[in-house]
């Protein structure tokens, strides 16, 4: 006859959280582990010192990525602002004011993404939303921007558009 305690599972605690119970344990060591020292690996689930987690290659911006970010967006700031005020000359800067900084937002989302082998970090959409703002900033300075409502609006998408292609 069993009795109650030969029914009951075996109860585990997390080998560095001695007050947490578990039911997983390393695939490689077959310490218990709780769910805040697990790392998933393809191979299964590992503790923090089998695992030996790794940033994610498109995660893993070094500061060589960040140069070529830079002056990607140097040339999109000359181009956007040379464009916005050839754009300004053929329409009218109210249109020019619209289209440009949704046009510099692709731009530099796109540019600054390829430059840098599509990574992705909190640091390149600084970089990017900067560019959009700085080339609207410019081209207000130099008479090219006409400040209004729609104009601050397609600034903002421009900014959101940016960042769409490089946020983490």
């Amino acid at each position: 006859m069993m009795t109650d305690q030969q029914n009951q599972p075996r109860v585990t605690t997390c080998h560095w959280h001695p007050s947490v119970p578990t039911g997983l344990s390393c695939s490689q060591c077959q310490r218990a582990i709780c769910t805040d020292c697990m790392v998933q690996v393809p191979v299964g689930i590992r503790c923090r010192e089998c695992g030996r987690a790794q940033p994610l290659p498109t995660f893993d911006v070094r500061p060589a990525n960040y140069a070529r970010a830079a002056a990607a967006a140097a040339a999109i700031l000359i181009l956007g602002v040379v464009l916005w005020f050839a754009l300004a000359l053929v329409a009218t800067a109210w249109l020019a004011s619209i289209v440009m900084p949704l046009a510099v937002g692709y731009a530099a989302g796109e540019i600054i993404s390829r430059a840098v082998n599509l990574k992705r970090s909190r640091g390149l959409m600084y970089i990017a939303g900067g560019v959009v703002v700085l080339t609207a900033i410019i081209s207000l300075l130099l008479g090219i921007l006409v400040l209004s409502l729609w104009g601050i609006l397609a600034t903002v998408g421009g900014v959101l558009i940016a960042i769409a292609r490089v946020r983490l």
